[in-house]
């Protein structure tokens, strides 16, 4: 499975290309958060790891292996945290594909990454790379916009901390 085409701009997280098939949603809150779906044959996990308070949020996929799909259909869990546990497990030492989404449609902000700690932290390095982006922006306004946006948005969340 390629990576580079596991998502398409515009689609759900869930579905993140039209021809996903097969959803298995593990965790819901209004929307799917945690599960499975399936994606030119090969099962994909795929997880959100944040949200914020403006609507955006980070996504994970991994595919499973064979083996791992077989595991992935007959499992249950005691527990939100059990299930989270189970899922790291899957994305550690992983080539994985992140992405944004805003209003729970993605965004053209996505990267493939070898998950080395944990998701959280993997997801923290790709947003610190669209941060550092902002920089190469030609536009001066454009980039004034967007770290002013950056500094609000962080207020926001620092506040609320």
């Amino acid at each position: 499975m390629n990576l580079d085409s596991m998502i398409k701009r515009g689609q759900f997280p869930w579905q993140p290309r039209p021809e996903a098939t097969e959803l298995d949603v593990w965790h819901e809150y209004e929307i799917p958060l945690t599960g499975t779906f399936r994606l030119s044959g090969h099962l994909v996990l795929f997880t959100q790891v944040l949200e914020s308070s403006h609507g955006l949020s980070a996504w994970a996929y991994v595919r499973l292996e064979p083996e791992e799909g077989d595991e992935a259909s007959t499992i249950t869990f005691a527990s939100t945290d059990e299930m989270r546990e189970f899922v790291e497990d899957r994305f550690q030492g992983r080539e994985v594909v992140l992405t944004l989404a805003k209003d729970d449609r993605i965004i053209d902000r996505w990267t493939r990454s070898r998950v080395r700690e944990d998701l959280s932290s993997a997801v923290e390095d790709f947003l610190n790379g669209i941060i550092r982006s902002v920089d190469e922006v030609l536009d001066p306004e454009q980039r004034i916009r967007a770290k002013f946006a950056s500094l609000e948005a962080a207020g926001s969340e620092l506040a609320s901390a």
